[in-house]
């Protein structure tokens, strides 16, 4: 009787700390995100965002990555959704490299896209071209 009561104890015990490692042992990783707005972005303002701008006015990007960036490379593109494409109707429009301090949290850019459409910005890793870790869709209109 004793040995079964020592042995569901120590089952017992031993899922207690299993659990435990599952709910407060691992960090959870937050994924980089981006806003876009007309105005100034700063810390204060970051969960403002907006979706919808005018023809050449100047769009300010950021980039906030919680945990900091993992490459010290990323790639910005922006892709425009045409009919007329043979890219299942995605043309990329703009593509540069940055080369960032990978301590940042926060990148800050502006864009400047003069006509009126539906338009896709991502961020790339330079070291995977191929998988976007932040997306973002966003409208161009007269």
């Amino acid at each position: 009787m004793k040995l079964n009561l020592m042995i569901t104890n120590k089952i017992y015990a031993v899922i207690i700390i299993l659990s435990s490692f599952l709910f407060f042992g691992f960090k959870k990783y937050e994924k980089p995100y981006i806003m876009l707005s007309s105005g100034s972005i700063i810390n204060e303002n970051a969960i403002r965002t907006e979706k919808i701008f005018s023809p050449s006015q100047r769009i300010n990007v950021g980039l906030i990555a919680p945990d900091g960036f993992k490459d010290g490379g990323i790639r910005l593109q922006i892709s425009k959704q045409d009919e007329k494409t043979s890219n299942w109707g995605f043309s990329i429009i703009q593509s540069r490299d940055i080369y960032i301090d990978k301590s940042l949290k926060l990148y800050k850019d502006c864009i400047y896209i003069y006509r009126p459409g539906r338009y896709i910005l991502q961020f790339f890793y330079i070291d995977k071209k191929n998988y976007p870790f932040a997306h973002y869709e966003f409208s161009i209109k007269n």
